[in-house]
């Protein structure tokens, strides 16, 4: 009876520090990727958190003891001392892990991306190998391995290898679910772009092109489309037009305006001379219909002006609660009337948490006309986020066209709130 009860307690036990690890554990992950993306500077709470992990350890050796054949809590324990950057312990504990797990496709995975990043590849891909093939769980495993391991011969400059590796994480890869697909596909887009870099810097421009064609036939990557409109300039403008048309698409920001229109003025005035006049008409119009487009989808320096820019307060009854507003004149400084405007205020005031407002304040039905008198805009402000208790505050002002384009700040001030 006494020994019955003595192995309930005993169960009980083990139960209870299984999860006060577990918790544990949660908690120093978090931590960890706190620390490595610069949340948490402060070294003497990083010690401390140390500190906790050598604790948990010791509960999981514990653990461990009560339950020697359970491979998961030295898989635990790896992690730990991986955290530490011990991987001399680490690696004692993958391989418990697996002597214990009769080749367990999770323990396989974890060992294999632990040798990994230890450079150890022959290791890495012999457990990796190791993993069935027969569901797509385990093809996930594979195709994420195989990807890290592309990424790690990219960081040491070892291009070929890169991509050898990164094709079969394609291969695992397009047998798994969309977002993994995705995920290796970008990556293996962003290998060949590395790849076409390092041709560019040795001016071999035929071999940076057929790596960044290779790279846009995996993923639509716009930087890659820019490269080669860039490289086709003194190649083929036609080509050179097309890839930096449908960059302009993807991602219009990361486009040269100038380089484009000169691209234009050049196939139309190549036309000319050559007498093909329907193709030079066609650049002609092309290049006006983009000033329209780049008109109509961005804001300019000197376009709109601000002024009279005040916060001020609103009480429909007398019990009732302050309703907040930012009111300013807009006035349209460009050769062009504007049918659509989205105005952003962001607002810090001295001493209180920042606050943004967004409204569209343009609209196609009431245009902003060119030069004529200013525009009156009313925008109400959340009262809950504003602090009302300081005198000024520093606004930002920023405006667009759609919303696709790029906020541009049109004006920075220092306002008081009127009461």
């Amino acid at each position: 009876m006494n020994k019955d009860i003595n192995e309930i307690v005993e169960y009980i036990k083990t139960i209870f520090w299984t999860i006060i690890v577990a918790a544990i554990i949660v908690a120093i992950i978090v931590v960890d990727i706190k620390v490595h993306i610069g949340e948490k500077k402060n070294t003497d709470f990083h010690i401390k958190e140390l500190t906790n992990i050598r604790l948990s350890l010791d509960q999981l050796f514990y653990l461990e003891r009560q339950n020697p054949n359970d491979f998961m809590i030295n898989l635990k324990i790896a992690f730990l001392y991986e955290i530490l950057k011990d991987s001399h312990n680490a690696q004692i504990h993958y391989e418990k892990a697996l002597s214990k797990s009769n080749d367990n496709p999770f323990a396989l995975y974890k060992a294999a991306m632990f040798y990994a990043n230890e450079k150890q590849y022959n290791d890495a891909i012999g457990y990796i190998s190791l993993i069935p093939e027969y569901s797509k769980k385990y093809l996930e495993l594979k195709a994420r391995f195989y990807a890290k391991l592309g990424e790690n011969f990219l960081e040491d400059d070892d291009y070929a290898n890169s991509i050898k590796v990164y094709k079969i994480a394609l291969k695992y890869a397009r047998n798994t679910d969309n977002q993994t697909q995705q995920d290796v596909k970008k990556d293996f887009a962003h290998a060949y772009n590395e790849f076409a870099e390092k041709f560019i810097d040795e001016q071999d421009p035929r071999h940076a092109i057929i790596m960044l064609e290779n790279a846009l036939e995996i993923f639509p990557d716009p930087y890659a489309m820019y490269k080669l409109g860039l490289i086709y300039q003194n190649v083929d403008d036609e080509k050179a037009l097309r890839y930096i048309e449908n960059t302009y698409n993807i991602k219009p920001e990361i486009v040269n305006i100038e380089l484009y229109n000169k691209l234009l003025n050049k196939l139309t005035q190549r036309c000319k001379e050559e007498g093909e006049y329907s193709k030079a008409k066609f650049y002609s119009l092309k290049a006006e219909n983009f000033k329209r487009k780049l008109i109509n989808n961005n804001i300019f320096e000197g376009d709109v002006e601000i002024s009279d820019f005040k916060i001020y307060s609103h009480r429909k009854f007398i019990i009732a609660k302050k309703q907040y507003y930012a009111m300013f004149d807009i006035k349209n400084n460009s050769n062009y009337p504007i049918d659509n405007l989205f105005i952003k205020l962001v607002i810090q005031p001295q001493g209180g948490n920042k606050l943004e407002a967004e409204q569209k304040v343009i609209t196609r039905n009431n245009p902003l006309v060119s030069g004529k008198i200013a525009y009156s805009v009313k925008i109400p402000l959340d009262n809950s986020k504003l602090d009302t208790v300081s005198k000024y505050a520093e606004i930002q002002v920023l405006a667009r066209k759609n919303i696709r384009s790029q906020w541009t700040m049109i004006d920075y001030l220092t306002v008081s709130f009127t009461k």
